[in-house]
């Protein structure tokens, strides 16, 4: 029998591996539409399990941060009976949020907004006859004024119709018939209730999930990449779990401390203005300050002054929570440096949108630390293979 020596083996392998990569690019060269509408769709029927394992996470973040204040105050640790009543907490703890948004941060930011739209008539009028008189040194632009017909009920109407066209302006082509609109609802519906479910299930049976996962990857894995992979998924639940947990807490003061100072200061729309600082807090390094400029601009529509008085309580604000709360309540969250993070935004922003800048910053802290281990592992080697050479 013949027998094929070591190295031609590797070689073999290696000829065999370029093969299959390049027949594996001429086929995504040849069908890439294709190939391309197939993971579409693969990915759009596998979103409800995609979301639902996401919003398992972080039911299972709150599950855990409940598991250990039960165990601290109590001085036992964790049994069967503390995980299911921190599981079944973790869901009326989310269930509380959405019926607190609902019940009062809806109605809230509804009668700010209402106000807004019943005061920007006379702000704008007042805002036309101050440029009209401003405007007197320079004709071209006074004469101009001159023409509109800046009254208020002409104001009036031309923002009822602004408003009526971005509520209800072109909906039957942008929707479609009656029946697109049915089932496009039903199908929103029952994805969302496929992926509440699917996070509920996976929250109350993690154990067996993770020991399925363990065991199904100790059968197709060497040791080597086994221990890799386990390293990975352990590096992506914890950045995954301080980057929610952290710039929740952030958010959550930060929009706090808005509206107890704008409240104290007596400045319109306080509640507004938190609100949107909080969520705008959700995008790293200048989401808080657009939604603080947006604020500021609402302010603004009441009174001009307020809003310039509005931004600079922000600034104040931001500085005390930059400097001393976000170090002690937050930290190092993700472990990634200003500059990859500016870049985690921005191609965040221009692949996904909102979404994209949030989460890009975890997946990159992820990779950042992936890389810097690995490098690190490389020039120890070649340390240590330098040293070996000149002991020779």
């Amino acid at each position: 029998m013949l027998k094929i020596s070591k190295p031609m083996k590797e070689k073999e392998n290696l000829y065999r591996r370029i093969i299959l990569f390049g027949v594996a690019i001429a086929m995504l060269a040849l069908y890439f539409e294709k190939i391309l509408w197939i993971f579409g769709l693969v990915l759009n029927i596998c979103m409800p399990f995609l979301i639902g394992g996401g919003m398992g996470f972080v039911l299972n973040t709150i599950a855990n941060n409940l598991v250990r204040m039960v165990c601290f105050a109590g001085k036992r640790k964790e049994n069967k009976a503390i995980r299911f009543f921190a599981n079944v907490g973790a869901i009326f703890v989310i269930v509380a949020l959405l019926l607190v948004f609902a019940l009062i941060v809806v109605p809230r930011v509804a009668s700010s907004m209402q106000t807004i739209i019943a005061v920007m008539p006379k702000t704008i009028y007042n805002l036309y006859h101050w440029a009209y008189y401003a405007s007197k040194p320079v004709p071209l632009v006074h004469s101009w004024l001159r023409t509109l017909n800046a009254d208020l009920g002409n104001i009036s109407s031309m923002i009822d119709s602004v408003l009526q066209w971005v509520v209800s302006g072109n909906v039957s082509e942008i929707v479609g018939s009656v029946y697109s609109v049915v089932s496009n609802t039903f199908s929103i519906l029952f994805s969302s209730l496929i992926a509440i479910m699917f996070s509920i299930i996976v929250l109350f049976h993690k154990k067996a999930v993770v020991k399925e996962g363990h065991v199904l990857m100790k059968a197709y894995l060497s040791g080597a990449h086994y221990k890799k992979t386990i390293h990975v998924l352990q590096l992506v639940r914890n950045t995954f779990t301080n980057y929610i947990s952290g710039t929740c807490t952030e958010c959550l003061i930060l929009g706090t401390l808005v509206i107890a100072f704008s409240s104290l200061f007596r400045m319109p729309f306080a509640f507004l203005s938190g609100i949107l600082v909080g969520i705008g807090a959700l995008i790293p390094m200048f989401g808080a300050l657009c939604a603080a400029i947006i604020s500021a601009l609402f302010i603004a529509i009441e009174s001009p002054m307020q809003g310039v008085y509005f931004m600079i309580l922000f600034v104040c604000i931001q500085q005390v929570e930059g400097n001393f709360i976000y170090p002690n309540v937050v930290g190092k969250s993700v472990g990634l440096p200003p500059i990859y993070v500016m870049v985690a935004v921005t191609l965040g922003a221009n692949l996904a949108g909102v979404i994209g800048m949030v989460l890009f910053i975890p997946v990159f802290s992820c990779l950042y630390q992936l890389i810097k281990e690995d490098a690190k592992g490389r020039l120890e080697r070649r340390e240590y293979l330098e040293s070996e050479y000149e002991n020779e």
